[in-house]
């Protein structure tokens, strides 16, 4: 009987994986009105001149639009908690990361039909490539193939590959490159350093993706990107998130580790966590404009 829910030694040797499992659909719509509501409040925020807390709206040539939401721990907690304590979610990152694994960061993003920025071949923070560091994106939408949705180039995850080369001399379409469609409700897991890319949308309408980091607490110290503080308030986040684990993914001995968080209200230590920041770790990316074959604008899109 199949017990795991992600094959690891196949995830760690392409650096990506799409769950056969997705989030219960209670949850997913709730997140997919929650979406619909915060692009409505930024937008009509940018137009009366205002920035919503947590929105970046940019002028793309069709006009304002929202690119992405961040820190939804602070502005929808309870919503986000139920989220991350759904069995699915817990499974993975337990069996991926190990029962010290933490959540750094959960932001929502919106890509839109063309013209919008296309996401260019990119490498996610640079890291210790014997730690799990992942990155999980729960669709809310479709992504369909040939659509926009995440390309791939398989075991690119343990160091950093020539970008500047790679886009020069095959644009979207480097050697191995794996388009990976995905419905809504489904679960995409990758390794931080995998190289990826996200060519124009071509169909109406924005795809809305929550993306969650997540690594293992004892690797997050041992990095040293941020400070101790920011690390242990995390160490409680997961403490809360735990308590809605009514599956018992995790044991009640590895709860324990999270500890109990006494001193602080779950508002007072989601304010904290927003307040104490620490610069995340950049991307890698091609900060050149290259450009290749069909890349990064194809051909029969370049008029629009």
């Amino acid at each position: 009987m199949k017990t795991e829910i992600i094959n690891r030694e196949r995830f760690f040797e392409c650096g990506y994986a799409l769950l056969e499992e997705s989030i219960p659909t209670e949850i997913l719509n709730r997140f997919r009105s929650i979406a619909d509501e915060i692009e409505a409040k930024a937008l009509e925020y940018y137009r009366r001149g205002d920035t919503l807390s947590g929105a970046c709206v940019i002028e793309d040539s069709v006009g304002p639009r929202l690119m992405r939401f961040d820190d939804l721990h602070f502005h929808y907690t309870e919503d986000l908690n139920r989220l991350l304590a759904t069995p699915v979610f817990l499974k993975l990152i337990k069996e991926l990361c190990g029962p010290t694994a933490i959540i750094l960061q959960a932001d929502i993003l919106y890509k839109h039909q063309h013209p919008h920025p296309v996401v260019k071949w990119h490498q996610g923070a640079p890291n210790d490539p014997n730690h799990a560091y992942l990155n999980i994106g729960i669709y809310l939408d479709d992504s369909d193939l040939n659509d926009g949705c995440l390309r791939y180039v398989p075991a690119t995850h343990t160091e950093l590959q020539d970008i500047e080369s790679i886009e020069r001399d095959y644009g979207w379409n480097p050697p191995n490159v794996v388009q990976v469609p995905a419905k809504t409700g489904n679960v995409m897991v990758q390794e931080m350093m995998v190289l990826h890319s996200s060519e124009p949308k071509r169909s109406p309408g924005a795809r809305r993706t929550i993306y969650v980091e997540v690594r293992p607490y004892a690797a997050t110290l041992e990095d040293g990107k941020q400070d101790e503080h920011w690390i242990e308030l995390r160490r409680l986040w997961m403490g809360e998130i735990l308590k809605n684990d009514t599956e018992g993914v995790f044991t009640d001995k590895e709860k324990a580790f999270f500890g109990e968080n006494t001193s602080l209200s779950t508002h007072e230590l989601m304010k904290e966590i927003t307040e104490h920041r620490c610069p995340p770790i950049p991307a890698v990316y091609n900060y050149k404009s290259t450009e290749g074959p069909d890349y990064p604008i194809p051909a029969d899109l370049e008029a629009y």
